[in-house]
């Protein structure tokens, strides 16, 4: 086995659970590089061979040896598209020792992420929420103690109405000699 089929295998098992919720016991799961030239939108190079399966494609993004380059590890499926041929662009490749092969351009708004619940997601929707995760509006489980327990001095002291207008650090200098004040009637 290759090393990058190793890797494959460990991102693969990193969604089990998900394809276990989703009920999906055989996922045809590659793992993709998301790459475009200068100025062009990301895309993935899918082999005729792939597309050819009749079904959905899983997939996380990773590099070329197949490490995942997803610090949220997310799954993605494209969807099996029975009209590729006419959907997507075909380029011939070579290889760098010469041989010749053919791959489908499958831009990445074509992708829907699967989140770990099984729900879908469109790629372009997952990114926006990916850059503005919705913010929590459910009450927390702990007690909010400055909202109840204020008497137990949460509260800044309150600054004297003669030191309001003086600096901050002369503010802090009162304080301090107010407790050297206190220390020194301690001691005696």
């Amino acid at each position: 086995m290759t090393e990058r089929q190793e890797n494959q295998k460990i991102l693969m098992a990193t969604h089990l659970p998900t394809f276990h919720k989703l009920g999906i016991t055989d996922p045809f799961f590659v793992a993709k590089s998301a790459w475009a030239p200068p100025g062009e939108e990301l895309r993935l190079q899918i082999f005729p061979s792939e597309l050819e399966r009749d079904v959905d494609i899983y997939t996380e993004f990773s590099d070329f040896k197949g490490k995942s380059e997803d610090p949220t590890h997310t799954l993605y499926k494209l969807k099996h598209n029975p009209f590729y041929k006419e959907e997507y662009p075909f380029e011939e490749k070579t290889t760098k020792d010469g041989r010749e092969y053919g791959v489908y351009l499958v831009g990445l708004e074509n992708l829907v992420a699967v989140r770990p619940d099984g729900k879908e997601v469109p790629y372009n929707e997952y990114q926006e929420q990916l850059k503005n995760p919705p913010v929590e509006t459910q009450e927390a489980d702990f007690p909010d103690f400055a909202k109840e327990y204020l008497d137990v001095g949460l509260k800044k002291p309150e600054v004297k109405e003669e030191m309001k207008n003086f600096p901050e650090w002369l503010n802090t200098l009162d304080r301090i000699a107010s407790a050297l004040e206190k220390i020194e009637k301690k001691i005696k």
